[in-house]
């Protein structure tokens, strides 16, 4: 029987409160339980080589890179016909730090049809690149570089996250507007340094861009559950299976917004300003 079930994409560029989002919606989605975040991460996460063979009834790196773009539309509509995927209301939600892209032959990778809607989380990216630069254990250079290229690739050649899809990110920019300006998916911008300072309203209003009822009990059940210190103290406890190896600090760092201004040199500040300005001024990120 064909499953009624809609995925609710949580879009965003690396290290930008997409794994904080998911994790209240997941708690929401549970009536306000604590989180897991190992469980979370595999119920709701990135999509996997190994759904991706047990579509295909083959290893998927048997095929050419250019064939398992192709499957990709074919992957995530099974994804959302899969009737365990579903955590109520007819929703199966999936992390994304994919661009909205297309395949080759024309097709959204992320078919409209199969969709309910998407909540993109931005951050303001100078903070995206310190904090990007502890999770990859790498210098904040290599990542201002990394955030101007239009051919950025995750999970490409890292064989630290291999169990991935490789993950089309174009520059920083370009991811931002690659989702705003795309017609197909109705989205909400949500930007991380707003739901910092309310994560009750922020929560609020993904879980209604989803189409979920909210109880406002509940709500705040959820934001206390995936509170930034529960996350960090059960990180430190128990690992987190999404902070690679060679990262030189915790996943759940910090959680705070503007310290690229105490770890960011002048100059730095300014390349990210300069190759980035027009989307951050358009998002409030000049000042």
């Amino acid at each position: 029987m064909t499953s009624s079930n809609k995925i609710g994409w949580i879009a965003s560029y690396p290290k930008s409160g997409n794994t904080w989002l998911r994790l209240m919606l997941w708690s929401l989605m549970q009536g306000g339980s604590a989180v897991d975040i190992n469980r979370a991460s595999s119920d709701i996460g990135i999509a996997s080589h190994t759904e991706l063979d047990e579509l295909l009834v083959v290893e998927a790196s048997e095929l050419f890179a250019e064939e398992q773009v192709a499957v990709l539309p074919a992957l995530y509509a099974a994804i959302a016909s899969d009737t365990g995927n579903g955590l109520g209301n007819g929703l199966v939600l999936r992390k994304l730090h994919d661009r909205y892209w297309h395949t080759p032959a024309g097709a959204a990778v992320f078919p409209a049809a199969i969709s309910r809607a998407a909540v993109y989380m931005v951050r303001d990216p100078r903070d995206v690149a310190v904090s990007y630069a502890h999770h990859r254990g790498c210098p904040v250079d290599t990542i201002i570089t990394m955030m101007a290229d239009p051919a950025a690739t995750l999970s490409v050649s890292d064989r630290r996250q291999r169990r991935q899809l490789a993950q089309p990110l174009g520059h920083w920019s370009g991811h931002v507007l690659s989702w705003l300006e795309q017609t197909d998916i109705a989205v909400l911008l949500l930007r991380y340094e707003d739901l910092l300072a309310e994560p009750a309203a922020g929560l609020r209003a993904a879980a209604k861009h989803f189409g979920l009822m909210v109880d406002e009990a509940i709500l705040a059940q959820a934001v206390a559950a995936a509170s930034f210190d529960q996350l960090r103290d059960q990180e430190q406890q128990h690992g987190f299976r999404e902070r690679p190896v060679a990262a030189s600090a915790p996943f759940f760092r910090q959680g705070q917004a503007g310290g690229w201004r105490q770890s960011l040199t002048a100059d730095q500040a300014a390349r990210i300003m300069a190759d980035h300005h027009t989307v951050m001024q358009r998002l409030g990120y000049c000042s």
